[in-house]
């Protein structure tokens, strides 16, 4: 396929920029009461805690029975959603993360995802999330200044695999750019997300992202109304993650008298990261639910489990695959 590349300031499209608009109805599996969640699925291996050869999109041709038995397995034990992790880059392949230079995947990774989405879709799986995550320069909290050559990079990146995700056969979300919600102080970064909202929903509407999701501290939910402005998504994806100091529970609850407080007050959640098939954070999770009577339409785990004094794990990704769903189904995710 011949790569597209959309040139787009931070002003909304003209009439001329919305052919491009999709079309069909909103993604509306979300809608309704809440459904079993399930996993990020990102790797199909692991080398100790080495998982950068066994991305399932990058590296999908060298194991494709293996990622399908692995869908088979994960929806037998009771998932029915699954985060499909872009890891990309301007620059040399991992095995996990892809070169985006010039906007696109090569064709070889590009039919990479459309298999792997097929094949999840072909597990019955009822709905997807994919998100965006860049790394190194194309990371946009690592720049000193403004780089718009990435920035269009990126966007163009997200325009282009837009048709893949979207005919996939299976109702998605879009993660723009994955826990890109900004802290205070950094400009650069609140820059980058206002423009590429303005940029996704002028093209593509809003119907089917979560626009950026975010780590459920105060410090990033209080940037939300600077990034979306008058023109919020219709779902917010949070990452709840406890420490020896603040747990699930207490994330969740100041999350949710936090964007009380800034007016969003019908939108539903999702959380989009928590650890891996964890009792204490399902248990913080559901206590924090049933207090503030909160909409979260479901939930899907990391493959890194809780960090323990007497288990170390790894500090990114403990668990390939992440099959195992029961804690978070024993309390109704």
């Amino acid at each position: 396929m011949v790569r597209r590349r959309v040139l787009l300031g931070s002003a909304a499209l003209g009439a001329a920029g919305l052919v491009a608009r999709a079309a069909g109805p909103a993604q509306a599996a979300t809608t309704g009461a809440q459904a079993p969640g399930g996993s990020n699925y990102g790797w199909y291996r692991l080398d100790g805690c080495n998982r950068e050869p066994y991305g399932v999109v990058n590296s999908f041709h060298n194991a494709p029975d293996v990622i399908r038995g692995q869908l088979a397995a994960m929806r037998a034990a009771g998932q029915a959603r699954l985060r499909v992790p872009i890891y990309h880059r301007h620059g040399p392949e991992t095995g996990t993360v892809m070169d985006s230079t010039g906007g696109d995947l090569s064709a070889s990774n590009r039919q990479n995802l459309t298999d792997l989405l097929r094949a999840i879709a072909d597990a019955g799986f009822v709905e997807i999330q994919v998100s965006f995550m860049t790394i190194g320069d194309n990371a946009p909290w690592t720049w000193q200044a403004w780089n718009e050559d990435i920035f269009q990079e990126n966007w163009n990146l997200i325009y282009n695999l837009h048709p893949i995700i979207a005919g996939a056969g299976i109702p998605y979300r879009i993660d723009l750019c994955n826990e890109a919600m900004p802290p205070s102080g950094m400009p650069i970064l609140l820059a980058y997300t206002q423009r590429l909202w303005i940029n996704y929903t002028s093209v593509f509407g809003k119907n089917d992202t979560c626009g950026f999701s975010t780590v459920g501290i105060p410090e990033r939910i209080s940037q939300i109304p600077n990034v979306y402005g008058d023109n919020p998504p219709y779902l917010f994806d949070f990452h709840f993650y406890r420490n020896v100091v603040v747990d699930e529970y207490a994330r969740f609850t100041t999350a949710h008298q936090l964007m009380n407080q800034y007016g969003y007050t019908n939108q539903g959640w999702t959380i989009g990261e928590v650890y891996y098939n964890d009792p204490t954070a399902a248990r913080n999770l559901r206590r924090a639910m049933d207090s503030t009577g909160r909409t979260v339409f479901y939930l899907l785990q990391w493959p890194l489990q809780a960090p323990r004094i007497d288990f170390p794990t790894c500090d990114d990704v403990s668990v390939a695959p992440p099959v195992d769903f029961a804690a978070y189904t024993a309390q109704g995710f």
